[in-house]
């Protein structure tokens, strides 16, 4: 016996007719959905009202208005001058000063040590154990892949005014490509501005009896890899246009990462751990014809005449303590504590005095570290409105993000930070920062 199954309407709808309480409800549907969509696209508006503005590329404004839409700087000025939107926001700032967001050019923040694999088999355990017979290099590197953002750091250096950081690595002599972030949260790729960046070398040496064991040879080890790649990039190019009776090139992976910043003159960092390696990173410079910055450079006073020669741009660490190699270590701690307090933190002092520009780091440094060793440059002779400059306009022009970043201006990324009083007095607190639009606020209940 077989059963006949008879097909039932759908109560909503009747055969051949439209049903009204269907088409209500799929048009509801379709409206909020619509409408989450353009919610989700639509960035806030702030107007930052009755506040200081100093926007380093002009003189302050006592009584301003800054606009922020869509995580830009729409316009600013004098209370009087600038025309509140309707579907602004409006964040109350009297009594603070409003300063564009302060750019670290060289961090190895959010930067993890690597966990070492247990060996597995005894192969495994005396390779653990036996140094390679090679440098280990990392040119290819590309430090975005290795970060690890974390939101308390974020908000610690927000703290301290730090918005827009570079990120580099940090082994071996070709130590890999550096990156440009925004502290706008925790989610690395909502954070680049610039990746790529440079490609960092360090003037150090391999142990265990590698070469280059000496500084003397790693200057040698990197001439020659240099020159390796000029070769290296003339034959492929030569083949590429005339391959025929021309043995093909053999690829080389190293050789092919550093054509870019040898052959076509992207940024290359060389990390300048003492006033003897900056002398050799200028020669290498000079050499090669590289478009280079140093870094680190806490001695750079004392190679301050080869630095006015050459012109190379530098980012200046606010760590003050003498490198290894210095005098004042091999003196004693008494004389390295000297050092440290009052002869190394009027480096920056001493190269504005010579008219040599340069971007303050805080590379090697805490954030509380980072603050303490400002204001003790600034003790020692660097004025306010320099070091001011050497943590925005500077590094943005060095980082090539000087039409984004560094100042006040319509048109620029709305990387804010807000204080109560000025930027780099001690008893000064941070109270709002403002990252790509995104506002963060600090400010502790009865400040």
């Amino acid at each position: 016996m077989k059963l006949k199954l008879r097909k039932q309407p759908h109560p909503f709808v009747q055969p051949g007719k439209f049903s009204p309480l269907l088409m209500s409800v799929t048009l509801a549907l379709a409206l909020n959905f619509l409408a989450t969509l353009a919610v989700a696209e639509v960035k806030p508006a702030y107007a930052l009202v009755n506040c200081r503005l100093i926007p380093v590329s002009g003189p302050p404004i006592d009584r301003g208005i800054i606009l922020v839409r869509d995580g830009l700087i729409e316009a600013l000025g004098p209370s009087d001058k600038i025309k509140i939107p309707a579907d602004a926001e409006v964040v109350e700032a009297s009594g603070l000063t409003v300063y564009p967001g302060l750019i670290s050019a060289h961090t190895n923040l959010f930067l993890e040590a690597k966990e070492q694999e247990q060996p597995q088999t005894a192969e495994d355990f005396l390779s653990a154990y036996v140094q390679p017979s090679t440098p280990q290099q990392f040119p290819e590197l590309q430090v975005f892949r290795e970060i690890k953002p974390r939101k308390q750091t974020v908000e610690a250096w927000h703290k301290v005014g730090v918005t827009t950081v570079v990120v580099a690595p940090n082994r071996g002599i070709f130590q890999g490509q550096s990156v440009v972030l925004n502290l706008n949260g925790d989610q690395a790729n909502q954070m680049v501005l610039k990746q790529p960046w440079a490609l960092h070398i360090n003037f150090t040496t391999e142990r265990g009896g590698i070469y280059p064991s000496s500084l003397m040879g790693t200057v040698a080890y990197i001439r020659q890899k240099f020159y390796d790649t000029i070769h290296y990039a003339l034959h492929q190019k030569k083949y590429l246009t005339s391959p025929r009776f021309l043995k093909r090139p053999d690829y080389d992976p190293f050789l092919e990462v550093l054509v870019p910043f040898v052959v076509d003159k992207k940024p290359i960092v060389f990390q300048c751990n003492n006033q003897e390696d900056i002398k050799r990173a200028l020669r290498l410079i000079e050499e090669f014809k590289l478009n280079a910055v140093l870094t680190n450079c806490n001695e750079a006073w004392r190679a301050a005449e080869h630095l006015k020669k050459a012109r190379v741009p530098l980012l200046v660490s606010l760590d003050f303590r003498p490198p290894a190699t210095s005098l004042y270590n091999l003196q004693g701690e008494a004389a390295r504590k000297k050092a440290e307090a009052e002869i190394y933190p009027a480096n920056a002092a001493g190269l504005l005095n010579e008219n040599i520009l340069f971007a303050l780091t805080s590379f090697g440094l805490s954030e509380s570290s980072f603050v303490k060793n400002l204001q003790a440059a600034i003790k020692a002779g660097l004025k306010p409105e320099a070091a001011l400059r050497a943590l925005t306009v500077e590094p943005a022009r060095i980082l090539g993000l000087d039409r984004q970043l560094g100042t006040l201006e319509p048109g620029k990324i709305a990387n804010l930070v807000l204080t109560r009083g000025d930027l780099f007095e001690e008893k000064t607190r941070v109270v709002k920062v403002m990252v790509d639009g995104i506002l963060f606020n600090y400010e502790e209940k009865g400040q």
